[in-house]
């Protein structure tokens, strides 16, 4: 490695570190509180493999996900420190520092030396990787990242030689089952494996020789055998396709892949400007703040046009600007799985699920300043460092600024309904954080609010009504619950509440006919308090009717 090489590779580290140093002090926030500080199942060493049999979310709260990598992580790091959150953040640190030069290293493999630090660096400072590096649940995004850039930076240097030889293959299948083990859209490496020998590979030695030939087979089916064990364990564990529970507006409002698609298509520019240049970010992207379309509206064409001519521009540039066409290609593979256009995810938009495709958003940018910088009009070559420069600037100081936002639950959900202030998630999450800090009346307001904007979804309708039924106000937990079981019939949760409030009102005869209703739904466990429930009810009117008869 030369002089410039090694400096090159020390200023994206240090761009990394500038952009994530300041999340050094914070606080486990939103998933971090559930899947790491109250999960006991990572605070110890002691049977550590058991975590490849388990979901990567809690039992009690769905038992969603299959990422034992990060548990195991997860539980060195608190071990380590003894629960301190500092030693989480350090982590994330550390891997983001990492993960940025790695892609510096793999644009490398493709661009020379000032396009690809252009890559590495925009890639360092991206303010919409905060989410990913502030939030200590973000390891997961930055284990995937780091294995696919590794192991196409190394696929890309052996193929443009020759073949992989076993020792390369292997490297290649080892990052690949650990990027699976982190989390699930790792599973996009041989898509961008064959658009990297499409696109930025000249060699074609499998064509011609036999042996390369052999060797190319071998390898295709190593890396199915590896997706196939995998998908098989994780079948095991957990049986949804996606991983997770589709979003609640995709299961309430009872959309069919078409219609999602088109609520995409609304998104589709926003995700665009938060690939490209994210001034505005949020934590939740949420109705009323997205746009639910009714058929086919107008709104969904800039979106549509959007995804039309990013296919075509990869197509295009294939032999024009090869490396600029695989990143176009990195930015369709990585985001398709998350975009629910295949699968319905449990999000709309997210900006952790970008922190990949960002990759391949600075490769082409890496690729457009390497062009920008070999013409011959010295005018480009200024414009196009001084421009490379504002961003490193913006970006440094927007994600410096963001981190902020991170810093405690407190912090991050006061901040989320500034930046989504007609989202209703947003302000029911902080409705459920202002309540832990017993301010009654704010948690009602933001209830109210949220109910305003999406009444559709029982998930949060059956919460704010427990919250109800805990502070003893039945009037409104019963109106809730009325309309929770009215969108989903057969949900258990809440029954045994619904039952109490409506006899706590005096109102027996629909408390009893509520309690009969709820015997239909709830397990064994739960029965017996509904039993009992109906007991009361009879025992009540019973007594109300003793006078009549008298009479």
């Amino acid at each position: 490695m030369t002089r410039r090489e090694r400096l090159a590779v020390a200023t994206v580290a240090l761009l990394a570190l500038a952009a994530t140093i300041t999340s050094l002090g914070h606080d486990f926030t939103f998933d971090d509180i559930y899947v790491v500080r109250n999960n006991a199942r990572v605070h110890a060493l002691t049977g550590l493999w058991k975590l490849f049999g388990q979901t990567y979310w809690p039992p009690q709260l769905g038992g969603d996900g299959y990422r034992p990598l990060v548990m195991t992580l997860f539980s060195l790091q608190w071990v380590a420190g003894n629960g301190a959150q500092w030693v989480f953040h350090l982590g994330n640190i550390l891997l983001a520092v990492a993960t940025a030069v790695a892609v510096y290293w793999c644009a490398r493999a493709m661009l020379p030396l000032a396009g690809a630090w252009a890559a590495g660096a925009l890639f360092a400072v991206h303010p919409v990787h905060v989410e990913v590096t502030g939030n200590v649940v973000g390891q997961s995004e930055l284990i995937v990242a780091l294995c696919l850039a590794l192991a196409v930076g190394h696929y890309i240097r052996a193929r443009r030689t020759g073949m992989l030889g076993l020792r390369d293959g292997a490297i290649v299948l080892v990052l690949f089952a650990l990027g699976l083990l982190a989390k699930e859209n790792a599973i996009v490496l041989p898509a961008l494996l064959v658009a990297a020998e499409l696109t930025v590979i000249e060699n074609r030695a499998w064509r011609s020789d036999p042996r390369a030939a052999r060797d190319a087979r071998l390898l295709v089916l190593c890396t199915v055998l590896v997706a196939s064990i995998y998908l098989y364990v994780r079948s095991l564990v957990q049986t949804n396709l996606a991983g997770f529970v589709p979003f609640p507006v995709f299961v309430f409002l009872k959309m069919d892949a078409l219609e999602r698609a088109a609520l995409m298509m609304t998104e589709i520019p926003r995700v665009a400007q938060l690939l490209i240049f994210p001034t505005r970010l949020s934590g939740d992207y949420s109705p009323a703040e997205v746009h639910i379309p009714q058929g086919f509206e107008l709104v969904e064409l800039p979106g549509i046009f959007i995804c039309i001519a990013v296919v075509a521009l990869a197509f295009a540039l294939r032999r024009r600007a090869p490396v600029a066409s695989f990143g176009l290609w990195w930015v369709i593979l990585s985001y398709l799985p998350v975009s629910n256009l295949l699968v319905a995810a449990g999000f709309i938009v997210a900006e952790r699920t970008l922190f990949t495709p960002t990759i391949g958003v600075v490769l082409v940018a890496g690729a457009a300043f390497e062009w920008l910088r070999t013409q011959e009009r010295p005018q480009l070559r200024r414009v196009a460092a001084a421009a490379l420069g504002l961003l490193l600037v913006l970006g440094t100081a927007r994600s410096i600024d963001r981190q902020r936002v991170w810093k405690n639950n407190d912090v991050f959900f006061d901040q989320l309904v500034r930046d989504q202030p007609n989202g209703y998630r947003a302000h029911f999450l902080r409705g459920r954080q202002v309540g832990s800090h017993t301010e009654l009346r704010q948690t009602e307001m933001e209830y109210k609010r949220a109910i305003q904007l999406f009444p559709y979804d029982v998930s949060m309708t059956l919460v704010i009504a427990s919250d109800y039924h805990r502070a003893g106000l039945c009037g409104p937990a019963v109106a809730l619950l009325r309309w929770s079981y009215s969108v989903l019939e057969y949900t258990q949760d809440g029954r045994f509440q619904y039952v109490e409030c409506l006899a706590k009102l005096g109102r027996w005869q629909e408390s009893r006919e509520a309690a009969l209703d709820g015997l239909r739904w709830v397990d064994a466990r739960q029965s017996r308090g509904l039993r009992r429930q109906v007991s009361s009810a009879d025992s009540a009117l019973g007594r109300r009717q003793w006078p009549r008869q008298a009479r």
